[in-house]
């Protein structure tokens, strides 16, 4: 389309000049062309098409890359966004299938490949399946994708897995990669696991009900994000007011109405990050534990007190009945209206495309009104290289390549399918959502299997301090476990 645009305004452009006379000009600025064109009544017509800057791009010449039919193999589990927003075998008119395709067949016809996905089943089939493959010396597979939180050290202390810092071409300062994954994953040089756009971030994030918004004439929590106040204690706050005993009998149960509902388990975790609270730290290229601090000790304080209020949050233990995927309902169901604001994966919005309730997305609230920006603790798993794969060139041209139309063509259909059409008129969802993706950032406490510590203590007694003294051994032992490791993978790998 943009191609016969260009045609038709060629052939105005020309015909003007040597019919009407006309003045004709171009401008550039590196982001866009601009053309201007004198139209019959005598006024101008300016067209501008944009252009993505040249930087966003990979550096690589694509017209020096022919791998004559080669074969890009991909291993994946059967597990969350990878079952059905990742690989599409053809074109079936279904907008988020069909960007895949488009961006799988673009791939292939500029590196002259194909691009060959498999998977042999769920989370725990990955390892070793790599690990066979590794240690039989075969180049069965170009790429791994995991789990997020699944025996990921042993890819490093079995050196099943290459040094993304190693890789050829990759160049993580362009803006289809996520760059935090060096400062918080990194550890003594050795970068086991990365994410560019390839890999679409799995976040938790904050639902709202806009009718109990209204009805009770509360803030405009989207105002609250734009101005950098929507906080827990803004959160808590509103949430008072929302709360209603709907039968009367002076008990609240799951026959009310509560300020803030959600499924207590891994998604509590979130909280922490988005607190701007990380499990574990990168210090000196060496990850420490991070948790002994007097924000960890609020933050569990202040989300312990708003759970245990009584009348303020309802939550659940995870349970299929209760589970969406499953197609299970909430014990307090969202979509009754029946809650204000609802914890929940953001992943799970394209199943409230038919709900009732009209609802809109933010991201996870500050610690407080100081903190910098809005932080999402990113779910989704990981790229890893197989030790074993011969040609990494090869690697980094596709990846590299997977990142940037990921960011171009997929992205754009991920928002459509998360939005919907419930909300797609909503464009404050729309930038909730640019907010929610650029602040999405790893953890290595969830690489390690550590980030448990959350829900765990906030269903205890919410003390926090003598959970930590009980706990802090076995944390740094895990640490110093994955710390170990990759200093040894270094000293015989480089």
């Amino acid at each position: 389309m943009k191609k016969l645009l260009s045609i038709i305004l060629l052939i105005v452009l020309v015909s003007t000049i040597f019919i009407a006379c006309g003045d004709s000009g171009g401008t550039g600025d590196g982001n866009s062309v601009t053309t201007t064109t004198a139209s019959g009544d005598g006024t101008e017509t300016t067209i501008a098409e944009e252009t993505e800057p040249e930087g966003d791009k990979p550096d690589f010449d694509i017209t020096d890359s022919d791998y004559e039919g080669a074969e890009f193999k991909i291993i994946y589990p059967e597990w969350s966004l990878y079952n059905n927003f990742y690989f599409a075998e053809e074109a079936n008119g279904e907008a988020m299938n069909d960007a895949i395709y488009e961006r799988t067949s673009k791939i292939e016809e500029d590196l002259n490949i194909d691009i060959v996905p498999y998977t042999i089943g769920y989370i725990e089939t990955i390892l070793p399946e790599v690990r066979k493959t590794v240690l039989a010396g075969m180049d069965e597979y170009d790429l791994a994708l995991t789990h997020c939180a699944t025996e990921l050290t042993a890819y490093v202390s079995d050196s099943l897995v290459m040094n993304w810092n190693k890789i050829p071409v990759i160049d993580m300062d362009k803006p289809y990669w996520n760059s935090s994954l060096k400062d918080t994953i990194e550890s003594s040089g050795m970068l086991a696991f990365a994410a560019n756009d390839f890999i679409l971030p799995d976040v938790n994030t904050i639902f709202f009900n806009k009718t109990i918004l209204g009805d009770l004439s509360l803030e405009d929590p989207y105002g609250l994000v734009n101005s950098g106040k929507w906080t827990w204690d803004k959160l808590i706050e509103m949430s008072t007011n929302a709360s209603r005993d709907i039968n009367g009998d002076g008990v609240f149960d799951d026959q009310d109405q509560y300020g803030f509902v959600g499924e207590i388990g891994w998604q509590f975790s979130s909280i922490i990050t988005g607190c701007d609270q990380y499990l574990i730290e990168i210090q000196n290229g060496t990850p420490v534990l991070a948790v002994n601090t007097d924000r960890m000790v609020s933050i569990i304080e202040k989300i312990f007190s708003m759970l245990k209020n009584g009348n303020i949050a309802f939550t659940w233990n995870y349970a299929s009945e209760y589970d969406p995927n499953n197609n299970g309902t909430p014990p307090v169901d969202f979509n009754e209206g029946r809650a204000l604001y609802y914890l929940v994966p953001l992943s799970l919005a394209s199943h409230f495309r038919a709900m009732d309730v009209e609802f809109g997305i933010l991201p996870m609230p500050k610690f407080n009104d100081t903190q910098e920006n809005y932080v999402s603790l990113n779910w989704a798993g990981y790229m890893c290289v197989p030790m074993t794969a011969s040609d990494l060139e090869f690697t980094g041209k596709v990846v590299e390549l997977l990142g940037y139309y990921n960011s171009t063509i997929v992205k754009p259909a991920f928002y459509d399918i998360l939005l919907g059409q419930k909300i797609t008129r909503d464009e404050e969802s729309m930038r909730m959502l640019d907010i929610v993706f650029d602040g999405a950032v790893y953890d290595l406490g969830v690489v390690i299997g550590i980030h448990g510590m959350t829900d765990t203590v906030l269903k205890g007694d919410g003390n926090f301090v003598s959970y930590h003294d009980k706990n802090e051994k076995t944390w740094n032992n895990s640490i110093t476990k994955y710390a170990t490791a990759c200093e040894e993978y270094m000293q015989y790998n480089g």
